[in-house]
């Protein structure tokens, strides 16, 4: 049923199969989502830490993190695990700046980045009173 001279024209609908592979065929991009963000937090000179980072993407995506907006390199004290960054010793030197959880899909090009996240490192020990970390009286 056409429309007539004169009628207006009804709407054309997009089939649903053309709505389900759109995304597919690049019409539109689906976003790097955080389902969990690092936090600012405090943490013991010398104890574990960790700052938790998960995402959701519609495809495969490389995470990696930032300190003060360079690469975060693996080490035995400090690596990744998972998507999260451990720390088996938070040391006030290494790891005082900003940290930030990077998610990119490298087919797509898209990146996401997290909020920023820092540690409030205090001391225990009355022997790292001389450093720039607060001392807790414990």
């Amino acid at each position: 049923m056409g429309a007539t001279r004169g009628s207006p024209a009804r709407p054309r609908r997009l089939p649903l199969l053309s709505v389900l592979l759109l995304p597919l065929l690049g019409g539109t991009q689906a976003a790097i989502v955080f389902i969990k963000q690092p936090s600012s937090q405090d943490a013991l000179q010398g104890r574990r830490a960790l700052l938790r980072c998960e995402v959701e993407a519609p495809g495969l995506v490389h995470v990696y993190w930032l300190l003060d907006g360079a690469p975060v390199q693996d080490t035995e004290r400090r690596f990744t695990q998972g998507s999260s960054l451990s720390f088996a010793a938070v040391d006030r030197l290494q790891d005082s700046g900003t940290f930030q959880c990077v998610a990119r899909d490298d087919v797509t090009g898209e990146e996401a980045r997290s909020a920023n996240a820092s540690f409030n490192i205090k001391c225990e020990s009355q022997g790292c009173a001389q450093s720039p970390c607060q001392t807790l009286n414990v």
